[in-house]
């Protein structure tokens, strides 16, 4: 039987321990085997924090910050005006209009 501790930390290398099940009431620790495991390079994903729009109208484009706290159902072109909102089956505009969706979809899309 293999006793295993894993401690999941994002950016962090973890000690894992397991005791060979033949040797497990071995306190000599000779059959132990130690594995270091890097985490940091498949459990990391980026959200971006920002998303460029693009007005489906005048074709206008604008950098724009991606709210963390809320949806943006309605924005203003600021360039020719017009009031752009979500197609159906999107969130908000971001997730229609922008380069990058709402950070809770990027998070849902990551997992």
């Amino acid at each position: 039987m293999y006793r295993l501790l894993v401690i999941l930390c994002l950016g962090v290398s973890v000690s894992v321990t397991s005791c060979n099940s033949d040797n497990a009431d071995n306190s000599s620790g000779e059959d132990e085997t130690n594995t270091t495991v890097d985490t940091t390079s498949t459990d990391e994903v980026a959200i971006a924090d920002s998303s460029n729009i693009t007005c489906p109208v005048c074709g206008y484009q604008t950098r724009e910050e991606l709210p963390t706290e809320y949806c943006l159902f309605k924005y203003t072109c600021k360039k020719c005006g017009e009031e752009l909102h979500p197609k159906e089956g999107d969130c908000c505009v971001f997730c229609t209009y922008g380069d990058a969706k709402c950070p809770s979809i990027q998070e849902e899309e990551g997992k």
